[in-house]
C-alpha cells in the first residue's frame, strides 16, 4: 500500500485555494452556474485516510471559503457532509477498493470517476444552495442553479485532474 504524501496534499490545497478564492464568485456561467471547484481537493484526497481527518479537512477547507465569501458556515457544513459520505459512496461506485490509495480518473477509470465525483459535487452544491436559499423556495430556480453549477464545477475539476495527474507509461 502506498503512503499518503502530506506535503503533496498541502501544496495541492494551497495551490487550489490560491486559484479558487480570488475568483470565487467571478467565475460564473450564464449568471447561474458558479464554479466551486475547491471541492475537488476534498473528494480527491487519498482513500485510506481516517474519517476524522476527512471531516476536519472538510471543515477547515469550507471554513476558509466561508471567511472569504462571507457565508457563515455554509461551505463548511456542505464540505463536512460530503466528507462524511465520501468513502461510503466510493465503495458503492468502485468495485475494488482494496488496492486503491489515490483517487483520480486513471485509478478508478473515467466512468468510475464521473460516477464517483459528479454526485458528490452535486450534493455539495445542493446543500450550499438549499441553505443559501432558505429552503425549497423557488424550487425550479434552485434545481437549475444546482445542476448547472455542479456541471460547471465538475468540468473544471475533471480538467484540472486530467492536467495534474501523471499519465501512466506504456510498456
Amino acid at each position: 500500500m502506498n503512503r499518503v504524501n502530506i506535503r503533496e496534499q498541502v501544496s495541492n490545497f494551497i495551490a487550489l485555494f490560491v486559484i479558487q478564492l480570488p475568483m470565487l464568485y467571478r467565475i460564473t456561467l450564464l449568471d447561474r452556474a458558479f464554479g466551486f471547484f475547491y471541492i475537488g481537493f476534498l473528494i480527491l484526497l487519498p482513500f485510506r485516510l481516517s474519517r476524522s481527518y476527512l471531516l476536519v479537512a472538510g471543515f477547515f477547507a469550507g471554513l476558509i471559503v466561508d471567511m472569504f465569501s462571507n457565508t457563515p458556515g455554509i461551505h463548511a457544513g456542505a464540505c463536512v457532509f460530503v466528507m462524511y459520505i465520501r468513502d461510503l459512496w466510493l465503495k458503492i461506485v468502485v468495485d475494488d477498493t482494496e488496492d486503491l490509495t489515490n483517487i483520480n480518473y486513471i485509478s478508478i477509470k473515467k466512468t468510475g470517476f464521473i460516477l464517483y465525483a459528479f454526485p458528490l459535487v452535486l450534493v455539495h452544491h445542493l446543500v450550499i444552495f438549499l441553505v443559501e436559499n432558505g429552503g425549497l423556495y423557488l424550487f425550479v430556480n434552485l434545481i437549475t442553479k444546482t445542476i448547472l453549477s455542479a456541471l460547471f464545477s465538475f468540468i473544471i475539476i475533471f480538467v484540472l485532474n486530467y492536467l495534474i495527474v501523471p499519465k501512466p507509461r506504456r510498456q
